[in-house]
């Protein structure tokens, strides 16, 4: 956006020194483009700032969610498993998955079962390491 700046500056440089005044019809409107040019170029360096810093918190709060979620997955209280519908990513409780009670999970974006623990409900694990089908 400093470019864009500097090359307003130069434009409105260029007008002053080619004797462009404001007092002709051309001069007059070369002057309002000159000036709605540069407030355009300040308004997008604001805005590429703004950008920047909304850019690094985003990054941080990332940084923050991924180490809360390997400190959760660590506990190895929970399964993570994908819907095959839609993809999501379910976090399940391995007390769920031995319970001996009939229980259907259902994906909380799609609404279809993801598993079911009577056995005859195939699942698969988002776990790297693991790549088979249950």
């Amino acid at each position: 956006m400093r470019d864009m700046s500097e090359k307003v500056s130069y434009l409105q440089g260029l007008t002053e020194g080619l004797n462009i005044t404001e007092g002709g019809p051309q001069g007059k409107i070369i002057s309002g483009m000159l000036n709605v040019m540069n407030e355009m170029a300040n308004e997008l360096s604001l805005m590429q700032q703004d950008f920047s810093e909304i850019k690094e918190y985003i990054e941080n709060i990332d940084d923050d969610l991924f180490e809360l979620e390997e400190s959760i997955l660590e506990e190895e209280e929970f399964t993570q498993i994908k819907c095959l519908n839609c993809g999501e990513k379910l976090l399940i409780e391995n007390d769920i998955l031995d319970d001996e009670d009939r229980i259907e999970v259902i994906c909380p974006s799609c609404n279809e079962v993801v598993y079911v623990n009577d056995g005859s409900f195939d699942y698969v694990t988002d776990d790297p390491d693991d790549q088979s089908v249950n």
